[in-house]
């Protein structure tokens, strides 16, 4: 009896050391697949740095639209950043103002100054043009594409009036159904798009309130927060910027997802401009993702010093910041859409490992 407790002993034993070997095996083999995986290698752009414009933002995980010029001519491209490849798009003998992405990233639209005048063109990513609208200002235009109604466009800019020599701000929205422009009265060069028809801004002109529209009603925009001084919104989430009632040299983050729900605060200290607190540089990829700010490492006055910045995930979950990597200025950033790199500089001429935390330029020349 004891002879086959004895064997039953040892071929369990046998059956349990065999099933450790092949679990063992498997995760060995899995570690090796892990560390056998490629390192993606980051390609420079291949560009003189002096016809370099800027890199206008992510097409997708891997492709960037860059837009290159001189005094001769502007273009605009794809580069991909782990094969190196580049192709053209668009080019033209003109200058290219402002340039943006459409929201499912099929389309570019882009600002257009030549001696023929100034267009808004809109093209896919074989360069083909689908709409242009003739306007009348050469300067820089704010551009707001709606995300939910892509026929619908933001256009703002200053309005100079010579006979009464005032200064005004001209906001219209471009209809693409029918290639129109209505003029609507928004006291503001940044207004957003928050759905189909209703948008948001904060009164550049008067008290700086945060203000909603709808352009199916005229003239009915009415304040919904007195306290907000400037905003962030990607789809869903809103983050408004407040000046703290109780200590002077902070600012907080309210986090609304969805819009005007409340949901959690996280409180930063201030940067500001003429006693004017600045919104820190956001960004956020994918709707509810993850978002990640430009924060200053402590209170500082821009008139009278620049500051010291990091690269900061906002956790509004749990209302606390994580430093990701330190910066060596204040500057937008544009997170990926797999959120695994980062953009930073004024031309995004940076780009950040969200792994490793390497910081490196994508162009060769002074930086």
């Amino acid at each position: 009896m004891s002879s086959i407790k004895e064997h039953r002993f040892n071929l369990c034993f046998v059956l349990a050391a065999c099933c450790l070997f092949f679990f063992g095996c498997r995760s060995s083999e899995n570690e090796a697949d892990e560390s056998d995986e490629p390192e993606e290698v980051l390609q420079l752009l291949d560009v003189e740095y002096e016809s370099f414009q800027k890199i206008v933002g992510w097409l997708d995980r891997e492709t960037l639209l860059v837009h290159k010029g001189d005094h001769q001519s502007h273009d605009l491209s794809t580069h991909n950043l782990f094969t190196g490849e580049s192709n053209l798009i668009y080019e033209d003998q003109s200058y290219l103002l402002s340039v943006e992405i459409s929201h499912n990233n099929q389309q570019i639209l882009f600002q257009e100054v030549s001696d023929e005048g100034v267009f808004l063109n809109i093209i896919d990513l074989d360069g083909e043009i689908s709409h242009t609208l003739s306007i009348n200002y050469s300067g820089y235009v704010t551009l707001d594409w709606n995300s939910v109604n892509p026929e619908l466009i933001f256009l703002s800019h200053y309005d100079y009036n010579v006979e009464e020599e005032t200064e005004s701000i001209l906001v219209q929205i471009w209809d693409l159904s029918d290639n129109s422009l209505k003029q609507r009265p928004i006291a503001s060069l940044y207004p957003h798009w928050y759905t189909s028809n209703v948008y948001v801004y904060v009164d550049e002109l008067e008290g700086r309130h945060l203000y909603v529209g709808d352009i199916r009603e005229e003239n009915t925009d009415i304040i919904i927060n007195r306290d907000v001084r400037d905003f962030f919104l990607h789809d869903d989430t809103f983050i408004g910027v407040v000046p703290s009632d109780i200590n002077e040299n902070l600012v907080y983050l309210f986090h609304e997802y969805p819009f005007l729900v409340g949901d959690s605060v996280i409180t930063i200290p201030k940067v500001s401009m003429n006693n004017e607190p600045m919104k820190p540089h956001m960004t956020q990829a994918n709707r509810n993702g993850t978002i990640l700010g430009v924060i200053a490492e402590e209170s500082v006055a821009l008139e009278e010093e620049l500051g010291s910045y990091s690269l900061q995930q906002l956790n509004f979950s749990d209302e606390s910041t994580e430093d990701i990597v330190e910066l060596p200025y204040d500057a937008p950033v544009s997170l990926s859409p797999d959120e695994r790199h980062v953009l930073f500089g004024w031309r995004y001429e940076y780009i950040i490992d969200l792994r490793s935390g390497d910081m490196q330029s994508l162009i060769n020349g002074p930086s």
